[in-house]
């Protein structure tokens, strides 16, 4: 979520920008909602298969951060937000496969670490966006997944149930405000590009 706001040099640049990236919040959304969907939905779910879950959520959310890191860099913009939420999150993945599965409590651990982390970068990206490009659907986003890191560290002796629910709740949470985020995006970037045509056919436009 924070990956798409450190990328620009200057905030009006830095908004239109991030407008034109309204498509990755949906399809960060549809892959948050998709992970809780399929962990409560299910049949026999076990820890294994929790992990698994979350760690193809992380993959796929790691790729879309590479990809918009390596966008940045090539625009000879700002990259480390992306880049650090790509590390952080693939770091996460492997960790998940290759170790907690073994362990319920060894994978809320890194499932409490990930919800921190990639809720403080959610928050201190928001405010590099204005309020009407949805800085208050971010600073929410990264609240919820603060909230469930908080929660899994005071209670990290939860059962498989109650972690699919937790787990579920908030990528539901997550995954609506980010497409609602998303959608706000989309109306900006179509008034930034009216705003355009309007200059460009204007009253020296039309003299031409």
């Amino acid at each position: 979520m924070a990956t798409l706001y450190g990328q620009l040099l200057t905030p009006a640049r830095n908004n239109a920008r991030i407008a034109d990236l309204w498509w990755a919040m949906a399809l960060r959304g549809v892959a948050a909602i998709a992970l809780g969907t399929l962990a409560v939905l299910w049949p026999g779910l076990t820890l294994l298969v929790l992990a698994g879950l979350f760690a193809v959520y992380c993959l796929v959310d790691a790729g879309f951060s590479f990809i918009l890191a390596a966008r940045g860099a090539r625009h000879h913009e700002r990259w480390g937000w992306p880049a650090l939420h790509g590390v952080v999150t693939l770091a996460t993945a492997v960790l998940t496969i290759f170790y907690p599965g073994r362990t319920i409590l060894a994978f809320v651990m890194v499932l409490a670490v990930w919800a921190l982390v990639t809720g403080a970068i959610a928050i201190a990206g928001a405010f590099r966006l204005d309020r009407d490009h949805g800085r208050g659907r971010m600073v929410l986003t990264g609240i919820v997944s603060l909230a469930l890191g908080v929660l899994l560290l005071w209670f990290p002796q939860v059962g498989i149930v109650t972690l699919t629910w937790m787990i579920a709740f908030q990528a539901w949470l997550a995954g609506s405000m980010l497409l609602s985020l998303a959608y706000l995006l989309r109306v900006r970037q179509a008034d930034q590009r009216a705003r355009g045509d309007s200059r460009a056919t204007g009253p020296a436009g039309a003299a031409e």
